[in-house]
C-alpha cells in the first residue's frame, strides 16, 4: 500500500513539473525583432525552440493577410499527447491576438 502511494505521489509531482514549469522565450536569429515563444509543454529546449521558430520563418508568411515586417512575436504549440503542432503570428499593434494561426510540423523529439 506504502509503494502504491510513494508511486502516485512521484507521478503527480513528475506531472506537476511538466505542466507548471516557465516555458521558453528566445529571439530569433533569422530576425532578432522577432520573439519566440514556446510553452513548457512543447519540451524543447531554448535551442530548440529558436530553430523551430527559424524554420517557421524562413518559410515564409502564412498568408497575405500581414506583412511580415510587421511581426513581434510567434508562440509555436506542440498538441498535447503527440497531437498536431501549431504556430500563432502576433503582429506589434496587436500583441495580444494572434493575427494569424496554423498547423505547423513539430518539431523531432
Amino acid at each position: 500500500m506504502a509503494m502504491i502511494v510513494l508511486v502516485l505521489a512521484a507521478l503527480g509531482a513528475a506531472a506537476w513539473y511538466l505542466l507548471l514549469r516557465p516555458g521558453v522565450e528566445v529571439a530569433s536569429s533569422v530576425d532578432p525583432d522577432v520573439t519566440i515563444t514556446c510553452p513548457a509543454s512543447a519540451s524543447v529546449s531554448e535551442e530548440g525552440c529558436r530553430d523551430w521558430g527559424d524554420a517557421v520563418l524562413a518559410a515564409g508568411p502564412p498568408s497575405h493577410t500581414f506583412e511580415m515586417d510587421d511581426l513581434a512575436r510567434l508562440s509555436l504549440v506542440r498538441g498535447p499527447f503527440g497531437g498536431a503542432c501549431e504556430v500563432s503570428y502576433f503582429l506589434q499593434r496587436y500583441a495580444d491576438d494572434p493575427a494569424w494561426t496554423d498547423a505547423v510540423a513539430c518539431p523531432s523529439r
